[in-house]
């Protein structure tokens, strides 16, 4: 059992002076404090690895949240970072960094003939949202997928108004004939349709490409939010990946390896009417983040980093699965490779959740962190032999589990 009493203790204090950590109900977005306490305070991040303040270490999942693809504290990223700074953190005028991110990044992104730089994913596609009505003249918004707390998209928070709300639309993921009765109802009053190409759910054959071409032919821009997917399916992104030809997309995360920095990239004939969006981005010029991104990009493509995400992740979803077997726990691995998840399928939502905790807590246990809010990542600096730990710790978990469920 790890002793989490140093972070516990540390989390009382800061609740009282940060308000969003006082007001959150855990650490990981789940709305329950996880069994016997979580690690909440980092002592060290390293590769593929965690130490909290109590001196537990973890295998870590969560990778801050997607931001790490490389593994924690990478050398190389570091270094970059470490020169980066010695010309300023925000130096007022360009760096050359910057320049050469952006022709990297033209290079690299299919659809990308221009790109510009913000600091977080929900930035880049609230961009994406405001340049497409500014260039089509429309309001509403057809869209897929978790894309920030903005408030266009944010529908289930607070303080927005209803007006903001009804100008955004949700789409039915995977159902081409709902997005055209969409379209149908609000006609020419779409501004664009803006996709995660997928989060656990794969899209079906085809289903993108058609999603794409009914924007086209109704006048509707077509964004692709690849914040998460961004740089792990494939250098290219998703759009590489499946082949499509967005108008706009929007990438962070994966991007600079957990260092804050997000882009903005599209066709030429739209990012170049950017002044309309009014942005100002005091820190967008920053080095060190652009640093840390060329760096990044410099070794995913070097050691075929896609690849080996795919190689880690399949690895792991087939050993979960065999033990899923093995054990008799009713679930299912899904997600692709590089975003693996796990469903549990039993008869009532309940158990599915508490077989979830249960599971997620086992986890814990055993020095591996992972979290029942959405998928998980893996990182290269991962080893064939974290995989395998991580599976025999899902094991033992998966025994703990129908041994509850038995007694039900």
């Amino acid at each position: 059992m790890y002793d989490v009493s140093r972070s516990t203790a540390l989390l009382r204090r800061m609740r009282q002076c940060d308000a969003l950590v006082g007001a959150r109900p855990g650490l990981f977005f789940t709305g329950y404090e996880r069994l016997n306490g979580n690690p909440v305070f980092v002592e060290k991040a390293q590769g593929p690895h965690l130490w909290d303040v109590d001196g537990n270490r973890y295998l870590d999942f969560l990778l801050g949240f997607g931001s790490v693809v490389l593994g924690h504290a990478h050398p190389a990223v570091n270094r970059a970072v470490e020169e980066a700074l010695r010309s300023g953190v925000n130096p007022t005028l360009l760096s050359l960094t910057h320049l050469e991110l952006a022709e990297r990044l033209v290079e690299l992104i299919p659809s990308a003939e221009q790109v510009t730089f913000l600091k977080t994913g929900s930035d880049a596609v609230g961009a994406a949202v405001r340049l497409s009505r500014a260039v089509t003249g429309r309001e509403i918004v057809l869209h897929w997928g978790g894309h920030g707390w903005h408030d266009w998209c944010a529908s289930g928070a607070q303080g927005i108004p209803k007006a903001t709300t009804e100008m955004t639309v949700a789409l039915r993921y995977n159902d081409i004939d709902h997005a055209r009765e969409l379209f149908a109802r609000h006609k020419d009053k779409i501004a664009c349709v803006v996709m995660m190409p997928y989060e656990i759910q794969a899209p079906e054959p085809g289903y993108l490409q058609a999603m794409q071409q009914l924007a086209r032919q109704h006048g509707a821009l077509f964004v692709l939010d690849e914040v998460r997917s961004g740089f792990r399916i494939a250098l290219g992104g998703a759009q590489d990946y499946f082949g499509l030809d967005p108008d706009l997309t929007a990438f962070g995360k994966a991007l600079a390896n957990g260092h804050a920095l997000s882009v903005l990239a599209g066709r030429r004939q739209y990012m170049s009417q950017i002044l309309k969006l009014g942005l100002t981005v005091t820190y967008y010029r920053s080095p060190d983040a652009m640093a840390a991104a060329l760096a990044t990009l410099d070794i995913l493509q070097a050691e075929e980093g896609p690849a080996r995400l795919a190689h880690l992740g399949t690895r792991l979803m087939n050993g979960l699965g065999a033990a899923i077997r093995s054990s008799g726990v009713q679930a299912t691995m899904v997600g692709f490779p590089a975003t693996p998840f796990i469903h549990f399928d039993y008869t009532h939502p309940n158990e599915n959740a508490a077989a979830m905790r249960q599971f997620c807590n086992g986890m814990l246990r055993r020095g591996v962190l992972m979290t029942p809010a959405h998928h998980w990542f893996v990182c290269t600096a991962m080893s064939d032999e974290d995989i395998d730990f991580a599976i025999e710790a899902a094991a033992e978990a998966f025994a703990d589990i129908r041994s509850t469920m038995a007694q039900c």
